[in-house]
């Protein structure tokens, strides 16, 4: 049976995690605008800064991945198949890659998927600036104006995302 002591410590312990969480996090929020995508400059596996604000007027998937998260492998061949059929249409695939050694394991890596789209290494300010990406995949689909239509946690399918990348190119299938 736990005494009056251990009943007030644990009490006391609850109440400091609680004001503890509700300072901090806050703090961990971004600041962007959560409607719009954030604007970045990453570098590519060539050491070329790229912009989202180059992808203006297009469709645009933003994909964080890792080369060792196996959803992120299982979706990127959809992305492939995407790419192919609505690149010349007005849409474009992003990858950001998370991993550590980025610059060694990336190229054999999209090579092996036959990647056809341009992966960018991830900086903290970008994965900040997304929300603080938790979980992978995580996926953004943003219109042509840059505003996100979709925000995806997971893995996610060509035929999840199909029909909203036909309806916000305009394409009537």
């Amino acid at each position: 049976m736990m005494t009056n002591y251990a009943f007030f410590k644990r009490i006391v312990n609850y109440v400091f995690l609680f004001l503890v969480g509700s300072i901090l996090l806050p703090a961990c929020q971004s600041s962007a605008d959560p409607s719009k995508a954030s604007d970045f400059t990453l570098l590519n596996l060539q050491d070329e800064s790229v912009n989202l604000s180059e992808y203006k007027g297009q469709v645009v998937l933003i994909n964080f991945f890792s080369t060792n998260c196996p959803p992120c492998r299982l979706e990127i061949p959809d992305f492939v198949l995407l790419q192919n059929q609505y690149g010349s249409k007005g849409f474009a695939v992003i990858g950001i890659s998370v991993d550590q050694n980025a610059k060694r394991i990336l190229p054999r890596f999209a090579q092996a998927l036959r990647i056809n789209y341009p992966i960018l290494l991830a900086t903290s300010k970008v994965i900040r600036d997304y929300g603080n990406i938790y979980a992978l995949p995580a996926s953004f689909l943003i219109d042509r104006d840059h505003r996100i239509l979709k925000h995806y946690t997971g893995m996610v399918t060509k035929a999840e995302l199909e029909p909203i990348i036909v309806d916000a190119l305009g394409i009537n299938e």
